[in-house]
């Protein structure tokens, strides 16, 4: 694995939906396009790549001026700048993408000064990512823009898992262990359907409580375990020792696609 590849956390086998054991009922969406601007050609294709793979149409641009051509051409629902370039910075960059009326962008950077931060929210970004980032980090924040300013993002389709053994139906609202039905509370199911939504993506701590219980709702991270602990020991024929409800420490929780389950079965 190459030092960008270890830095960028891409993963070498993407998951391919003829793979999965479940249905995705997309309804026809369009999927969501993404701008990448940065100077190094070789970060931009990584990054490209992995977003590709989870579904998003990916557009780059190796400066400043070329992004904002292709901004101003293809209007995407997201743009993803970098802050040390050439010629024309991020700062600016950002700047004229606001004029053109794009309404979400992130940019990232090696810096990690505050002066940077204040100054990139203060040209219109909506939020600051640090380099070298871990790719969860990175796709939760894409998430949340795109939520956040009423984007269609593929991580939102509904969607029923069924690997044999669980089945997990949103617009049924109905949860099931070897046919047998489970009763979850109404917390329970909300944080059930996020990591289905986000089905083998890891949805940080932070992600998960915002959507659980609401910016102003006084949960924790201990909350969240807590609800976690819950939903293992209904699914779960090993809680202790979980096949589906995974935990990635410091970041957050994934629900394992029923691909890999089969593989080990």
């Amino acid at each position: 694995m190459s030092y960008r590849m270890a830095v960028f956390g891409l993963r070498a086998n993407p998951v391919r939906g003829h793979d999965l054991a479940f249905l995705y009922l997309c309804g026809g969406n369009m999927p969501t396009k993404i701008l990448l601007i940065d100077d190094d050609p070789t970060i931009l294709q990584l990054l490209k790549l992995f977003l590709e793979n989870e579904g998003y149409q990916v557009l780059v641009a190796e400066s400043g001026s070329a992004g904002l051509e292709v901004a101003a051409k293809q209007m995407p629902d997201l743009v993803i700048v970098d802050l040390i370039m050439p010629v024309l910075d991020g700062f600016e960059t950002c700047r004229r993408l606001r004029e053109l009326g794009i309404q979400s962008i992130l940019m990232m950077s090696h810096r990690h000064d505050e002066r940077s931060v204040i100054r990139s929210l203060e040209m219109g970004a909506d939020d600051y990512l640090r380099k070298p980032f871990a790719v969860p980090i990175f796709l939760a924040k894409i998430r949340t823009l795109l939520r956040r300013n009423g984007q269609t993002d593929y991580s939102e389709i509904p969607l029923v898992y069924d690997d044999g053994q669980l089945l997990i139906d949103l617009e049924r609202r109905h949860v099931a262990v070897r046919g047998e039905f489970v009763q979850l509370t109404p917390t329970e199911f909300r944080l059930l359907s996020i990591l289905l939504r986000n089905v083998g993506r890891v949805v940080t701590h932070d992600e998960l409580i915002r959507e659980v219980w609401g910016t102003e709702g006084g949960a924790t991270i201990a909350s969240l375990k807590v609800y976690i602990h819950y939903l293992r020991n209904k699914l779960e024929d090993h809680p202790k020792k979980p096949r589906y409800l995974l935990a990635e420490w410091g970041i957050g929780y994934r629900l394992r696609e029923p691909r890999v389950l089969n593989q080990l079965a």
